[in-house]
């Protein structure tokens, strides 16, 4: 079997990365404090774009491996007001090119427009030959989480897997909505945060360290952020994230940068 590269697992979505607004050292039961509501950041209508670099070794420049595009929307699940989250990786320039291997990966979700909390999230991976979907739904109201896993490249169509997860967490993140909950509040040095991540069919704790505040030089421009990197083998590769966001109003993820096994993403 060939070996996939790194970049391509990037762009597959199998890295991931999370950030709570919760300034406690144990797993929050709230992303914001009782009673309190906020508006977030972001609202219908923002586009986020990254162009995705894959540097092998210090001493060789980076290659562009791909792009992640986010767009919140506004919609509703099952009576509730939701943003409405979707998420698109896909593989472009000489890296891919030369692998061969192309992804056309889209994921959304749906978060509660008041307490944040994830109630559904889809994940629709084309890479190459494979082509999977998986939906993920988070039941509140009886504590339990159903997870449907489809190959939909088969002919027909095959269930590859089908779980209920009972005495879930009350309080779940998703793969795409952890980007924005970091943003519901300001970040400063020292914070250290704890949350449950939907991890395909289960859940898994992750901690975050906000380091400090760093002048961060993109080709959009120049931006005072707050560092944070993730403990807790977030990834496949049990290196660390790191995020740098904005210290404007807006809190925008401004960079990304994840240790891989040869170099960094």
């Amino acid at each position: 079997m060939r070996r996939i590269p790194f970049f391509l697992i990037f762009l597959a979505g199998i890295l991931v990365v999370g950030l709570s607004a919760s300034q406690s050292r144990q797993i929050f039961q709230d992303l914001l404090p009782p009673g309190q509501r906020f508006e977030a950041p972001f609202q219908k209508g923002e586009v986020l774009r990254y162009e995705v670099n894959w540097k092998p070794v210090f001493f060789f420049p980076a290659f562009k491996a791909g792009e992640l595009r986010f767009l919140v929307d506004q919609a509703q699940y099952r009576g509730r007001d939701t943003y409405r989250i979707s998420a698109w990786a896909e593989s472009d320039g000489l890296l891919a090119r030369v692998a061969g291997f192309e992804i056309r990966n889209y994921y959304q979700s749906d978060i509660d427009r008041e307490d944040y909390r994830s109630y559904r999230n889809v994940q629709k991976t084309r890479q190459g030959d494979r082509k999977r979907d998986i939906e993920i739904i988070f039941d509140y109201e009886d504590g339990r989480t159903y997870f449907r896993e489809v190959d939909v490249g088969a002919d027909p169509p095959k269930e590859l897997k089908r779980k209920t997860i009972r005495n879930m967490p009350q309080v779940v993140i998703d793969v795409v909505s952890v980007f924005y909950v970091g943003r519901l509040r300001e970040l400063e040095p020292g914070q250290h945060f704890a949350f449950q991540l939907s991890n395909g069919d289960d859940f898994k704790e992750i901690r975050v360290e906000t380091l400090g505040t760093e002048r961060v030089s993109t080709p959009v421009g120049n931006f005072s952020a707050v560092k944070l990197t993730t403990r807790g083998g977030l990834f496949r590769e049990h290196g660390e994230f790191r995020v740098w966001y904005s210290l404007d109003d807006l809190r925008v993820p401004v960079k990304f940068e994840a240790d891989a096994k040869f170099g960094k993403v």
